[in-house]
């Protein structure tokens, strides 16, 4: 599977990195675990599935899996991202724990208080330190003191908003969202807003940095990947049920998005 759309993480992992203004991570995707993306430096504009928020320092956000996110607009920033599985945290802890320490997840956003953040950057160095292979590690024990931490946060105090609000793109993302198998001309979607064709489009790459054929097409095959993986229809019909006009233009889409035919996905996933 490509890194475009589906990125898969091992049961837990923790990235650190700095990035300078500007940069834009290339490709909306989705992964099959709970990501925590920490800001500690600097700010930018994450979209994530059908809303969009700006993360300030000291944000983080939380990710459920296959939730299609993408970074942009960056400022300049240095961030921590902490991957994990619902199956890692139940290797160590009760069914009634775990749902416990991922209930921070019904939150898209959480903001730690300046006294707080010491104590968690304290954590993501000793998860760091932490080797995985070694039976006696104890990231375990340091994930949940995170996610306690998160748990007893608070959302940022205004509605997480961005410059672009007034132009509606989170009513357009979620109208997509919703009606991405009916959609077949871009006019369908900028009637629906009493627009023009043109100047959605314009708004559209502005606010997110993609443009609305390649975000629908997105959305389309992240629903494929769902389909062929817990479904017995043909290919012909998931192409069909997630809005692809011909078998043909779904598998070439499915190929440069995922790097692999829909048969060979389907292949590999069982």
């Amino acid at each position: 599977m490509s890194a475009d759309l589906f990125v898969p993480h091992p049961l837990f992992s923790i990235e650190r990195r700095k990035h300078d203004a500007g940069h834009r991570m290339p490709n909306l995707h989705y992964h099959n675990c709970y990501e925590l993306y920490i800001l500690e430096e600097g700010h930018h504009d994450m979209l994530v599935n059908d809303s969009m928020c700006t993360l300030a320092v000291h944000d983080t956000a939380l990710l459920k899996p296959n939730l299609f996110h993408q970074s942009f607009r960056n400022h300049g920033c240095s961030r921590t991202c902490i991957y994990f599985t619902e199956r890692f945290l139940q290797l160590y802890f009760t069914e009634r724990a775990v749902n416990s320490l991922l209930d921070c997840f019904d939150r898209t956003v959480v903001s730690i208080d300046k006294e707080m953040f010491p104590r968690l950057k304290k954590l993501l160095l000793l998860l760091e330190k932490e080797d995985i292979s070694d039976s006696r590690n104890r990231i375990f024990i340091y994930l949940a003191e995170i996610l306690d931490l998160l748990n007893h946060s608070k959302s940022p105090a205004k509605p997480v908003e961005t410059q672009t609000s007034p132009n509606n793109i989170d009513l357009i993302l979620a109208y997509i969202n919703q009606n991405y198998d009916r959609i077949r001309k871009i006019e369908e979607i900028s009637d629906q807003f009493f627009i023009s064709k043109y100047y959605l489009c314009h708004i559209f790459k502005e606010a997110t940095g993609l443009t609305l054929v390649h975000y629908i097409n997105n959305i389309r095959i992240q629903h494929a990947c769902s389909m062929l993986v817990n479904t017995s229809l043909s290919i012909l019909e998931i192409g069909m049920a997630c809005g692809f006009n011909s078998s043909m233009y779904f598998c070439k889409i499915f190929k440069q998005a995922v790097s692999v035919t829909p048969s060979e996905f389907r292949r590999n996933a069982q």
